[in-house]
């Protein structure tokens, strides 16, 4: 059954509601599904306790400039790297991450939503009939 515009954009708002509400360590996990799928390593978001193994190989003054030209705390627990190459970080993934993008993204991908599906990061939320 075709759903009209309407269904379609409900259903895409209650599916933002869905991830934004979702449990931290769930989200990030979705999230890296979401960058393998569409292999936007760039867009990765990282746990700041892998910090020391990310960098390891980096000149220090590479890593100072990062920071430095970012926007960067090690007190946090996330951290990114920007467009330009440079460190962001926050306490919260909602810093990082357009739930409405990323729940039209879903919408518009049957390999990703059935990743997160299947890793139990979401239910079932399609129209079997489509």
């Amino acid at each position: 059954m075709k759903q009209t515009i309407t269904e379609t954009k409900e259903m895409a708002q209650k599916l933002a509601k869905d991830l934004e509400f979702m449990d931290e360590h769930e989200l990030y996990d979705a999230w890296h599904i979401r960058c393998e799928e569409f292999n936007y390593m760039d867009d990765s978001i990282f746990d700041m306790d892998d910090f020391n193994e990310l960098m390891n190989g980096y000149e220090p003054t590479y890593i100072a400039d990062r920071i430095s030209f970012g926007e960067f705390s090690s007190n946090h627990d996330y951290f990114k790297f920007d467009g330009y190459g440079n460190l962001e970080s926050t306490n919260y993934l909602s810093d990082f991450i357009d739930f409405e993008d990323f729940a039209d993204e879903i919408m518009d991908n049957d390999n990703l939503a059935d990743e997160l599906v299947n890793a139990g990061l979401l239910e079932e939320w399609r129209d079997e009939d489509e």
